[in-house]
């Protein structure tokens, strides 16, 4: 096979216990697929790869390879041209890859930064676990007093609305909080459920598409607050 930058003809070595066709003018590698991979694990097995600088590890805008200005390389091993991606979609890296065979080139250095980015920075990824961790507590923290709050508002209906309605407004009123509950409460399940038929008198829908948990919740507390808002204009109908 030859070079698809310099045409030169590759010589095959093996390299981490794994055959690779590499360019001695160029520096550029050939792998055939699933040999890049290969390699990589056998070089961070033996610790033999830096970890990233915290500006490598956090990119502040990704490459899109259409933007990639460099001439259309030939696969070594089709002759049919390869294309440009960019390796993990965020890592910019970018790498030319045979849509017919899977095989990756890379240009000098590339390989390299390919298990750099794998390696990461241990340290830094510490750091965003942890608070990835403490951010996912505060929300769920968050998230159970505005449970507890909307129990609280359950309660009150359950006591006030029986010494205007009655036992049956009691009644009433425990079925309709079902769904505010179960909206609040279950919101992320309900909003992923689809199939289900709403039937009415004229057409019977259905959910055909999962809804934003959050707009579910949302939903849950209009209402939930709707008996609020009805005494509220209740109150202001009768000073009117």
């Amino acid at each position: 096979m030859n070079c698809p930058v310099c045409n030169k003809k590759l010589k095959t070595i093996t390299y981490q216990n794994q055959e690779i066709d590499i360019c001695l003018k160029c520096g550029g590698i050939w792998f055939d697929k699933g040999e890049l991979i290969k390699v990589v694990n056998n070089l961070l097995s033996k610790n033999e790869v830096d970890i990233q600088t915290v500006k490598e590890t956090y990119r502040n805008k990704i490459i899109s390879p259409d933007k990639v200005k460099q001439l259309i390389r030939k696969c070594p091993r089709c002759n049919v041209d390869m294309q440009l991606y960019n390796y993990s979609y965020d890592s910019n890296i970018i790498l030319d890859k045979c849509p017919n065979c899977n095989g990756i080139w890379t240009d000098e250095g590339e390989m390299q930064a390919v298990a750099k980015y794998i390696r990461g920075n241990p340290t830094m990824d510490s750091y965003a676990k942890s608070l990835a961790g403490e951010l996912t507590k505060y929300q769920k923290g968050r998230s159970n007093k505005w449970k507890i709050t909307a129990v609280i508002i359950s309660l009150f209906y359950l006591v006030i609305i029986p010494f205007f309605k009655g036992s049956e407004g009691f009644f009433k009123i425990l079925l309709f909080l079902i769904l505010p509950l179960g909206c609040i409460f279950f919101g992320e399940g309900l909003g992923s459920t689809t199939g289900i038929r709403f039937r009415t008198t004229f057409f019977a829908p259905v959910i055909t598409k999962p809804t934003p948990g959050f707009f579910v919740v949302f939903i849950g507390w209009v209402l939930l607050l709707l008996p609020v808002w009805f005494g509220i204009l209740s109150v202001i109908g009768v000073f009117n």
